[in-house]
């Protein structure tokens, strides 16, 4: 939030504003102290507290007088190719520290070459962080020297902005996915009057690629423990077991929430929120295989019959009939 403002305000004046500098760089102190001890780099607990001096580990990020207005407007772009290169970095430190577990547990002592690297990935951190939260202008520089000159944000410039889309365009394409109407409206058959039958048939249809198969169902069946729902007067709970999967090419995301059904007079019911049970599955991103299976429960009116369940998914729905007898 202080970010948020101080945005702003540089904006408008070209100064951070200095209490927001120093709670803000506070804070990134408290931080470093509470990695180094998690990291093994120091036995001393971290003070609950962000002033220097308080723990064996130095971070000093300079007040800057003036700042640059241009580099609010970038910023965001330039930093993305660093912290893709980092991201290695950062999964290497994870294996020294690991690695460094062992050599104490047996030696008592931190490795040095590895103490050199693991201290070196926490300071490209933390200049990455006071360039992202606007304390420093200098760009980060792609080391973990102590030395290190700053980066060069005009080439971290040109190359990050095609990365920071290709990203956005990553995150969106499970919806794309939704869109898609080749398959817009599967309809299948299924008896709900014969338990031993309806778990043999296991009705299954597929659309914008997303198979859902039911394999259970429970005509009388108690809400889970934990669930968040009440139970309703005059109403029972039904239970469908559903198994979804990914199929195709596109990457879904699937809920248990696009789920509807509908008594054989058109009322539609929506499932019965469960998120914090462990009966039942909840939302999932699919990029290139993924399942889930678990429970949908609907409240209906107890002398109501299911006859339609719906399953959205985007502009294409899978239709699960029901026969009576």
């Amino acid at each position: 939030m202080l970010t948020f403002l101080a945005w702003f305000a540089i904006l408008f004046t070209g100064r951070y504003p200095k209490g927001f500098f120093d709670f803000t760089s506070g804070v990134l102190r408290w931080m470093a102290n509470v990695v180094a001890y998690c990291a093994l780099l120091r036995d001393e607990y971290p003070p609950f507290s962000w002033e220097p001096g308080a723990y064996p580990l130095l971070l000093e990020i300079p007040y800057p007088e003036r700042q640059s207005r241009l580099r609010l407007f970038f910023r965001l772009f330039a930093v993305v190719p660093n912290q893709f290169v980092f991201y290695f970095v950062q999964y290497a430190a994870l294996f020294t520290t690991f690695l460094s577990w062992f050599a104490i547990l047996v030696t008592g002592r931190y490795p040095r070459g590895l103490f050199k690297f693991s201290v070196g990935a926490m300071r490209w951190y933390q200049r990455q962080a006071a360039y992202i939260y606007l304390l420093r202008d200098e760009y980060p520089p792609y080391s973990i020297n102590a030395d290190a000159r700053p980066g060069n944000e005009i080439v971290s410039l040109v190359v990050g902005v095609p990365l920071f889309f290709m990203f956005v365009a990553l995150q969106f394409l499970p919806f794309v996915g939704l869109l898609r109407t080749e398959q817009d409206n599967v309809r299948v058959q299924a008896s709900l009057s014969a338990p031993a039958e309806f778990r043999r048939e296991a009705p299954v249809g597929t659309a914008n690629s997303t198979r859902i198969t039911l394999l259970d169902y429970n005509n009388f069946a108690s809400l889970p423990l934990r669930s968040r729902a009440t139970r309703l007067a005059g109403y029972r709970v039904v239970a469908f077991s559903v198994r979804a999967e990914k199929d195709g090419s596109l990457p879904v995301f699937f809920s248990p929430y696009f789920f509807r059904l509908h008594d054989c007079i058109g009322e539609g019911y929506s499932p019965v929120d469960t998120s914090s049970s462990s009966s039942s599955f909840q939302f999932g991103l699919w990029w290139f295989s993924g399942h889930g299976q678990g429970d949908v429960y609907f409240q209906i009116p107890s002398n109501a019959a299911p006859c339609n369940l719906i399953y959205h998914a985007g502009l294409g729905e899978v239709h699960f009939n029901f026969r009576s007898k």
